[in-house]
């Protein structure tokens, strides 16, 4: 039996998936598309019942989460540390993106009543970076926040954690958990809204799913 269970779920398509990369821009929100695919994440909520659901700061993934936490009743963790790899940035050429500040901790808070919103998050904005962040440093954020999840979990009970997160960030955390050093050679991108679920048994971390995506139909596959 496992005892823990941690399910990993891309957000819904943004508008920046849905343009081409000189278009797209720092904090985009969810397309129609993405709304109907969030609205097909609700059963998968119900079915899967979270002790608990971190989600990114970032505009789409809270979008995403907001159709299942109001229909199961979840009170949604706001955590800084699983955004997209590379952080909240203006431009697409690399070695010319910069940082920007995503929502502050108000502009949150008046996004999502009723959701806990880590301390850690500022009233300047949430993304802390100075620079583009790039995958060395992805991979050791993986790394941090696999340590955090595995400390609250045995502090607090959380046997079965949700986190809404993104499809780079996603590949860092199974790298980070399973002890592999680099998988992109070997996974394509996730479909958007897609669930990948790790389980823990006798201290070892598996591979359960990866980007399940039976909950949605042809139509409404995307990356």
């Amino acid at each position: 039996m496992s005892d823990w269970q941690l399910i990993l779920i891309r957000h819904a398509q943004s508008e920046n998936n849905a343009k081409d990369e000189a278009d797209r821009v720092p904090d985009p929100g969810i397309t129609q598309l993405g709304r109907e695919q969030s609205e097909h994440l609700i059963a998968c909520f119900h079915r899967m019942e979270p002790d608990l659901v971190y989600c990114s700061p970032f505009l789409r993934t809270i979008q995403t989460l907001q159709p299942a936490a109001e229909s199961v009743g979840l009170t949604p963790v706001i955590h800084p540390d699983i955004y997209e790899q590379g952080g909240c940035y203006a431009g697409h050429l690399v070695g010319h993106r910069e940082p920007r500040p995503g929502m502050s901790k108000k502009e949150i808070a008046e996004l999502c009543p009723g959701w806990t919103i880590h301390p850690d998050l500022s009233e300047a904005g949430w993304n802390r970076l100075t620079e583009y962040e790039l995958i060395d440093a992805a991979r050791e954020r993986a790394k941090q926040v696999r340590q955090w999840y595995e400390d609250e979990s045995e502090r607090h009970s959380q046997r079965k954690v949700a986190m809404m997160i993104h499809a780079d960030f996603k590949l860092r955390m199974l790298e980070a958990f399973l002890g592999i050093d680099d998988l992109d050679p070997y996974f394509a991108d996730p479909y958007n809204t897609s669930i990948t679920w790790l389980v823990r048994t006798n201290g070892t971390w598996r591979l359960r799913l990866w980007n399940d995506h039976n909950h949605l139909p042809e139509t409404h596959l995307t990356t």
